[in-house]
């Protein structure tokens, strides 16, 4: 096992980038070293980004012999050729959700990364924090019985003044609800329905999925009902025009467990996140899980230490290579039942 951080480039240095580079702060495992850009003369890299050497061109980011690893933080339609390239030029790889736009996608970046040898992982923030595993332990420990429903959103409303030309807004780019949020609830509902279990995400048994597609061509609002081995359904939505709730429901045979702003347990920069236990009698259990630190420091540090140990995917709960194509084959079905 390797003892010296991961050195590591970010390719893309959109939004996400910078939260990637805030749960990065003060890490032994890892650092971040460069920053590949197409324009290194855009003004705010600088003050986004202070301090770190910036690389001029993806390419060269990825040919960089001080580079160990690389975040993707491009559009989603530029995923699985940036992963796969990356792979081939012996760098491990975090590449932000969805890692790739369709399942065979996915399958091909995975397959890159065992021919080379290299890690490879999803970046679903949730799941690496303390929250995650709080409610497995709960599921396992049947503290709400057998589950039996599963009801996630993730929705927000992008300004209306703010819609043209917003990569949400271009099918071209994979914009719409489903490819940038539907991985969310689809892989916790999978989490869930898989907890007694083995643990991995296992396939409904069917998916059925609405939508309403705005101007430009792609689903502004969506909903989907799944249902698992076993009898358990999952009701989920995203939007992405929409202000939703954000809050996780799992009901079972002797209680109902709910989280308000699952997503982000605590908040972005740590908190508390405090979990109702709900029994059939009305009676309310408060579960508080308080966790100060920044919410994307636990997936910079399990990449890290994936790395450093040699694995080439993540431990659960982060999501594994099976986990990780289950999502999308998932995800490809729920969009597949919109455009029928």
């Amino acid at each position: 096992m390797s003892t010296a951080p991961v050195r590591w480039g970010i390719l893309g240095p959109g939004n996400i980038a910078r939260d990637f580079q805030a749960g990065a702060a003060g890490s032994a495992t890892g650092t971040i070293v460069a920053l590949g850009t197409r324009n290194p003369h855009r003004p705010e890299l600088a003050e986004h980004f202070p301090g770190i050497r910036v690389v001029i061109g993806y390419e060269a980011l990825i040919a960089d012999p001080e580079v160990d690893a690389i975040y993707i933080a491009t559009p989603h339609t530029h995923h699985a050729h940036w992963a796969i390239a990356a792979a081939r030029g012996g760098k491990h790889v975090l590449c932000e959700k969805p890692m790739g736009v369709c399942a065979a996608e996915t399958e091909a970046m995975f397959a890159a990364a065992r021919a080379a040898g290299t890690f490879l992982g999803e970046a679903f923030m949730y799941r690496f924090h303390p929250l995650v595993a709080r409610i497995a332990e709960l599921i396992r420990a049947d503290a709400i019985g057998e589950v039996r429903m599963i009801r996630s959103s993730f929705g927000f409303a992008v300004p209306e003044a703010a819609r043209a030309g917003h990569r949400l807004f271009q099918p071209e780019l994979g914009g719409g609800a489903i490819l940038d949020l539907a991985g969310y609830p689809v892989s916790m509902a999978g989490l869930i329905a898989g907890a007694r279990g083995s643990g991995e995400i296992p396939m409904p048994c069917a998916v059925k999925a609405v939508a309403h597609f705005g101007p430009s061509g792609v689903e502004e609002w969506t909903s989907a009902l799944l249902r698992f081995p076993g009898g358990i359904t999952a009701d989920l939505s995203c939007s992405v025009t929409v202000r939703q709730d954000n809050v996780l429901h799992v009901m079972g045979s002797t209680g109902r467990l709910e989280v308000d702003q699952f997503w982000f347990a605590g908040g972005k920069t740590g908190g508390v996140n405090v979990m109702r236990l709900i029994r059939p009698d009305g009676s309310r259990e408060e579960i508080a899980v308080d966790e100060p630190r920044h919410l994307y420091s636990f997936q910079f540090e399990a990449a890290n230490q994936a790395i450093l140990s040699g694995a080439t995917e993540f431990a659960h709960p982060g999501l594994d290579a099976a986990d990780s194509i289950a999502t999308a084959r998932i995800v490809d079905r729920w969009l597949a039942e919109i455009r029928a």
